[in-house]
């Protein structure tokens, strides 16, 4: 039934029922708190009243009367309209001798088989009498009987009166509650549907725009700021996918263009053997340039869009570093590169295998690629209280000191790397740096121009 309800009417529907059935409940105590006060009140009005003759007639040092003078004179006795009181009086013989005016033509019998002073109902001139009776006795002697009633008339009167004033008031508070509720919840929800409006204007080209925040900090707000957050995040990451595919085809566009162009040259004319030989070569260190893009670029985005489960183990830092040299022995002799090295003792470490044979791969690849040849690289191996350092220096190109916070920063190339005209894509470190704060380690850099450059692993391990 609620499906095809609106929100703010489901709202203000939920918020009425719920207050009809506190209303009812409240109307129903009241009704009864009225109705027990009432009958409470005439119950100690008859109480009051027969008490008082009986005392009466008792007191009285000669039993001469039954009634004080000037006791019919009261109101409540010869009225019928304002509370009234009604008295009949019976001699011992149960004779009529005395009764209050109002009863007229009437008089309340004496009920048998009703205790003394009890309070009973009967029905009386068409409206019900609380009856209460008893014996007057004067010096232990039983010298007559009294009746008492009073009206209810009045009183049934008022609560009826009360009864229907509550059935009017229950529709029309209601009617109000629904109102009042439906456009508290209609201002309250006015944040959701400038949420709603704000989301329809956002598209793939328009993610920038985001959501006014509302100016209570509830949980409209608190939906605000995540929906914001997600969109932030949505941003970025398409940024990310847009900038993936920017930079892979700039990237890529070289190499293919190179080899596209070589195997143009050599299909035009009849070429030598040498001449064959060296268009291919050259070809194919293309084509190895090619795969390594396409390595990094698929190794990249699956750091930054979804890492790589880290299946650690214990290694030793040695084992790791021997194998990238001999990884990389061919590049060293091709530079005439004299490679220097000084490993002390360290403790295993539990590391991701497959990350530190990357991050040193890389490390050891551009320091081959920025040194001059003939240079020297030297790498070294410690331990520095409760952490292993790798140091991997050389004597290069260098970078300057302002450039030095970007170096790490994907893409970035160096401006004295670009003069020198070095082949690259600005790649390697940038994953070998967040490798690095994957596995738990971090990379320290330090250089000069012209001096040559220093990259520190620090690896921190638990005694």
């Amino acid at each position: 039934m609620f499906k095809k309800i609106s929100i703010k009417n489901r709202i203000a529907l939920l918020y009425s029922i719920s207050f009809s059935g506190l209303m009812l409940l409240i109307f129903s105590v009241l009704y009864a708190v009225v109705s027990l006060s009432i009958s409470a009140s005439v119950r100690n009005i008859l109480k009051e009243e027969i008490q008082h003759h009986v005392n009466y007639v008792k007191k009285q040092p000669v039993f001469t009367r039954y009634i004080e003078e000037g006791e019919w004179n009261e109101i409540e006795h010869a009225d019928l309209e304002l509370n009234p009181v009604f008295i009949s009086i019976y001699n011992k013989d149960f004779q009529l001798v005395e009764q209050s005016p109002n009863l007229k033509e009437h008089h309340l019998k004496w009920q048998d088989g009703q205790p003394e002073f009890s309070i009973f109902s009967v029905p009386f001139n068409g409206s019900d009498l609380l009856i209460s009776q008893a014996v007057l006795v004067h010096n232990h002697i039983t010298v007559g009987y009294i009746v008492i009633g009073v009206s209810m008339k009045n009183q049934q009167m008022v609560l009826t009166y009360l009864q229907l004033a509550l059935w009017l008031i229950f529709p029309l508070s209601l009617g109000i509650i629904f109102l009042t509720a439906r456009f508290i919840a209609s201002k309250s929800i006015a944040p959701v549907f400038t949420i709603i409006s704000t989301a329809r204007t956002i598209t793939e080209n328009h993610l920038s725009q985001r959501i006014e925040l509302p100016s209570h900090e509830d949980e409209l707000h608190t939906l605000t700021v995540t929906i914001n957050s997600l969109l932030d995040r949505l941003e970025f990451q398409l940024q990310k996918a847009r900038q993936f595919s920017a930079d892979a085809s700039h990237e890529l566009r070289t190499p293919l263009a190179v080899i596209k162009g070589t195997l143009e040259i050599l299909i035009r004319k009849q070429r030598t053997i040498e001449e064959y030989e060296n268009k291919i070569g050259y070809t194919l260190k293309q084509a190895d340039r090619l795969s390594q893009l396409v390595e990094q670029f698929l190794l990249l985005a699956r750091i930054e869009n979804d890492p790589m489960e880290i299946k650690k183990s214990n290694l030793h830092p040695e084992w790791l570093i021997r194998q990238s040299v001999e990884r990389y022995q061919v590049f060293l002799k091709e530079k005439q590169i004299q490679l220097s090295e000084d490993y002390q003792p360290v403790p295993t470490i539990y590391r991701c295998q497959e990350y530190l044979e990357i991050i040193m791969d890389n490390l050891l690849s551009n320091a081959i690629k920025f040194v001059n040849p003939k240079g020297i690289i030297r790498i070294a191996l410690q331990k520095e209280e409760n952490q292993i350092v790798m140091t991997i220096t050389d004597n290069g190109i260098g970078i300057s000191p302002e450039e030095l916070h970007y170096i790490t920063n994907r893409y970035y190339r160096a401006e004295n790397v670009k003069t020198n005209n070095i082949k690259g894509s600005g790649l390697g470190l940038h994953i070998a740096y967040k490798l690095a704060q994957l596995d738990g380690n971090r990379l320290e850099i330090e250089s000069l121009p012209g001096k040559g450059t220093e990259v520190r692993l620090i690896m921190p391990f638990e005694n």
